[in-house]
């Protein structure tokens, strides 16, 4: 790891080059939080949502949150830890993640949450805050399936990484980031050996929606081979373009 910078960022187009820099980890829970994931996926290609859990980490799950994709570029959070509503006086649960950024930072954030769910791959951001402090923060973007299998969410984590973090209300006000630099790599696709369990923690569960049977007397045949459907779609998906990756 290296904590130097380079002042000389240039603009990437990941629709045509696949990294071309790569961008390290700096705070110690935010890579105990990529440890933990690479460690759940267990020789797999993504862990599910529901294998979670904050007793298994390494980490602070008060740094933690989980954001959902429903399409069209909607992605918000689902759950966020303490630490996290503390540094923006509120709970961010409902919220759209562009609510968090500011100017051109708002689509990018995006466009790189949909690479990473549609690679799938591991996003990493430095942000810096829009204060006059311009304190540096990182966010690491992971991707997980749900239950029934879609690539649709997200764990991360958001950590200050130099000067003393804004409390809104107090310093600021409501805590917005620019991103000053990007980058994604692919996760590796190892044949997958899916493994569900369920995990309910307080701080990190999510309202389950009640299972309604469907009218029929047919019962479900298990059959051996075959790509499963859901995998089949996400390989024919098509790749989104991302714009650029460094704003001025």
């Amino acid at each position: 790891m290296t904590n130097d910078r380079n002042d000389d960022t240039v603009c990437i187009d990941f629709s045509r080059e696949r990294l071309t820099r790569t961008t390290d980890m700096l705070h110690t829970q935010t890579r105990a939080l990529f440890s933990y994931w690479d460690r759940l996926r267990a020789g797999r290609t993504l862990p599910f949502r529901a294998e979670i859990d904050p007793r298994d980490m390494d980490c602070d799950a008060r740094n933690l949150f989980i954001l959902e994709s429903v399409g069209e570029g909607n992605v918000r959070f689902r759950l966020a830890g303490s630490a996290i509503a503390d540094s923006f006086g509120m709970d961010l649960r409902g919220m759209s993640i562009r609510s968090i950024m500011s100017g051109r930072s708002r689509e990018s954030i995006v466009a790189l949450i949909d690479e990473v769910l549609a690679e799938p791959g591991v996003g990493y951001a430095r942000l810096v805050e829009d204060t006059e402090t311009g304190t540096s923060w990182e966010i690491l973007l992971l991707p997980l399936k749900s239950d029934f299998g879609a690539v649709d969410r997200v764990i991360g984590a958001l950590n200050p990484i130099s000067g003393a973090p804004s409390k809104a209300g107090v310093t600021v006000g409501m805590l917005k980031f620019q991103i000053d630099e990007m980058s994604i790599r692919p996760v590796n696709h190892p044949v997958p050996q899916p493994s569900l369990h369920e995990s309910r923690i307080p701080e990190f569960a999510e309202d389950q929606a009640e299972f309604e049977p469907a009218p029929t007397q047919n019962r479900f045949v298990s059959i051996e081979g075959g790509k499963p459907r859901h995998e089949a779609e996400e390989t024919a998906r098509p790749r989104t373009h991302l714009r650029l990756v460094k704003d001025d």
